[in-house]
């Protein structure tokens, strides 16, 4: 099995709510590839529990960085958070799940994370594609965010997902309906066995501000889980 070798680079990333220091590690995959992955942990502490975030869109640093607003809401709440830039556009995650387990491996390496399981998480097709990378793997993954997020083939989760917790948000008056699959994809995650908290979010649109007292009550609830 070929050894991750990780290589951390510190560097200062603006975002428009201020400041937020990162680590910038690049990962050795086992394939060969390189993957450049943004990670940002709460200030002082020693270890915190884990959320992947998947980027909207092709995944690329564009994308990456546009979910930095997200990122920095979550360290804010005592939670760490990677952020992966696809080399080859947002399916290269979807295609390849078994990559991000590899790199928290990494990360555990290097930071001493709580646990071997991590809460992951996306927006719009981020959101999607969180699930269906969860769906893949389910044993690594103790709780899934999609706001907005769908399914995008039932056929993945035909296996497992005992456990797992998934907040499911879609807004009302979604752009591409997702809103009206809510109750179905609901009743596949849990036929699957998952957890799940889905709610339509009233008047709201494709993209929408997230509840934050809704989900900080959601992640107070999964923090000792991810343990």
């Amino acid at each position: 099995m070929t050894k991750i070798k990780p290589l951390v680079l510190i560097c200062i990333l603006i975002i428009p709510s201020g400041v937020l220091q990162a680590a910038e590690e690049t990962v050795l995959l086992s394939n060969g590839d390189s993957l450049k992955v943004y990670f940002f942990m709460p200030e002082g502490v020693e270890t915190a529990p884990l959320v992947m975030h998947v980027s909207s869109g092709s995944n690329n640093e564009f994308a990456a960085r546009a979910g930095f607003w997200l990122g920095k809401e979550l360290v804010e709440r005592g939670w760490a958070v990677a952020v992966p830039v696809s080399p080859e556009g947002r399916m290269y995650f979807v295609d390849n799940p078994h990559f991000f387990p590899e790199i928290l491996a990494a990360l555990q390496a290097d930071y001493g994370l709580h646990g071997n399981k991590v809460v992951i998480s996306g927006i719009s097709n981020g959101g999607s594609a969180a699930l269906a990378i969860a769906a893949q793997q389910p044993e690594h993954y103790v709780g899934i965010i999609a706001a907005p997020g769908r399914i995008w083939d039932e056929q993945k989760f035909t296996s497992s997902m005992e456990g797992i917790k998934v907040y499911l948000r879609i807004g009302e008056k979604d752009t591409y309906r997702w809103n009206n699959r809510l109750e179905g994809m609901a009743a596949t995650l849990t036929a699957a066995g998952a957890e799940v908290d889905a709610a339509i979010v009233p008047g709201a649109r494709h993209i929408f501000s997230l509840d934050w007292d809704s989900l900080q009550g959601w992640l107070d609830n999964l923090a000792e889980s991810a343990h």
